[in-house]
């Protein structure tokens, strides 16, 4: 049946070959003989009970495969608990079978080859900066046999400097870069001509270099350049030597990195970010949130954590769409937000579940938070084509026990208060007994 509803699917204008694999072991076969595929529809039990959980571990341990996107699916949810897999194993996404419906199975794989196309374009723009970057620092051990002329067609600023410290030379690169021309800086030290501008680094690199206690010098440093825009430089020097063993002077180079790091930026970004609500990602929110636990269990102060869900979620989704549904989730970030703290860590959990890490807080002063955010969602308006749309939500809330260091027990405990919320009637907060 997938075989047959993806004979219709298209994504950018381009069908998708489906490759089948009736094993893990064949799976994992195809894999290792190709990099080209990107979406991994998984099911659970193969020839074993958990031989896709398995097949996980293999992928992302033993091949290195980061890029491809898994969406687990499984026909027996009790035998792997959405929660657990999720946790515990890094997926993508996690359906059963009865809802992977042909709009929701087009849907989930929309959303991982985008993601998958991302993760590629990153990867290769930043692989081709790496290979610049490494270019331009093979380039300076073979400096000084370069002739003026070679080093003046250098793309990337380069100088050399006296024993002094004085400028000697520097390339066109370098004068476009600062704006000066053929002699303005000759005879004179970075000091005197960057001035306040001049890196931290620069002069103690100089010493180094010079002294031996180094070969090569690389830092990294925040410049403006002859626009007076801020650059981010890869700076690398190494010691100039006169007769091959003494040295005359320092050779330096500098590769501007920062359409780089704007890229490492963004992929932080991604990787820790949900991209519906802009609040941290399930896996985020976790690291944070043991970093939390442990400096609560360093000091012993209060911390305290709220899981929330919203109501009937699901009969939004059916009755006004995914996209309503979306807008729901949305707003009600936007509105959590505003009940919470600076120092609160905000967290999509998966679907419509979140999570609310409170630091210095106890179990009375969760449960008032709880409570505020309860109202403030009942409180909430949203337009629909037929009028307007409003929810609720059930919470459970948890703290910190004495000498309690795992933070999924403390997840647990207001998970299953959120259970008991749920079973009393929902739109209620309930505390972990």
């Amino acid at each position: 049946m997938t075989d047959v509803l993806l004979r219709d699917f298209r994504f950018q204008d381009r069908g998708v070959e489906a490759i089948s694999a009736y094993s893990a072991a064949e799976a994992q076969a195809v894999l290792a003989s190709r990099d080209d595929i990107a979406v991994m529809l998984l099911d659970v039990v193969m020839e074993s009970d958990h031989a896709g959980l398995s097949l996980v571990q293999v992928i992302r341990q033993d091949l290195s495969n980061r890029r491809l996107r898994i969406i687990l699916r499984t026909g027996q949810p009790g035998e792997a608990p959405e929660r657990e897999v999720m946790l515990n194993y890094d997926i993508n996404d996690y359906r059963s079978k009865t809802e992977l419906t042909a709009q929701k199975l087009f849907t989930a794989l929309a959303g991982a080859l985008r993601s998958w196309n991302d993760i590629v374009t990153i990867e290769r723009l930043n692989a081709t900066l790496e290979t610049k970057v490494l270019e331009r620092t093979h380039a300076l051990a073979e400096a000084q046999a370069f002739s003026e002329r070679l080093v003046e067609l250098l793309p990337n600023p380069l100088w050399v400097k006296d024993l002094a410290g004085h400028y000697r030379l520097y390339n066109r690169a370098f004068r476009e870069f600062f704006g000066v021309d053929s002699k303005a800086w000759l005879g004179h030290s970075a000091e005197e001509m960057l001035g306040r501008h001049l890196p931290a680094e620069e002069l103690d690199s100089d010493c180094r270099v010079l002294d031996g206690s180094s070969l090569r010098e690389e830092f990294e440093s925040q410049i403006p350049d002859a626009h007076g825009r801020a650059r981010t430089l890869l700076v690398t020097k190494a010691a100039l030597p006169a007769d091959g063993v003494v040295p005359n002077g320092i050779i330096g180079m500098a590769t501007d990195i920062t359409d780089r790091k704007g890229l490492e930026k963004e992929l932080r970004r991604l990787a820790t970010t949900d991209p519906l609500t802009g609040v941290c990602n399930r896996r985020q929110f976790t690291t944070l949130a043991h970093q939390e636990l442990e400096r609560a269990h360093r000091y012993d102060t209060a911390l305290a954590v709220i899981m929330l869900d919203v109501d009937h979620f699901k009969t939004i989704n059916d009755s006004w769409g995914h996209a309503s549904g979306d807008e729901v989730l949305r707003t009600l970030t936007v509105t959590m937000a505003g009940e919470l703290r600076e120092v609160d860590i905000l967290g999509r959990m998966g679907g419509e579940e979140f999570a609310i890490l409170l630091p210095q807080t106890d179990l009375a002063g969760a449960w008032q938070v709880a409570e505020r955010l309860r109202m403030a969602i009942v409180a909430m308006r949203l337009p629909v084509a037929e009028g307007v749309l409003r929810i609720t939500a059930s919470l459970g809330v948890a703290e910190r026990q004495n000498g309690e260091t795992v933070f999924d027990n403390l997840l647990g405990r207001a998970d299953r208060a959120l259970y008991r919320a749920k079973q009393g009637g929902r739109n209620q907060a309930q505390c972990d007994k």
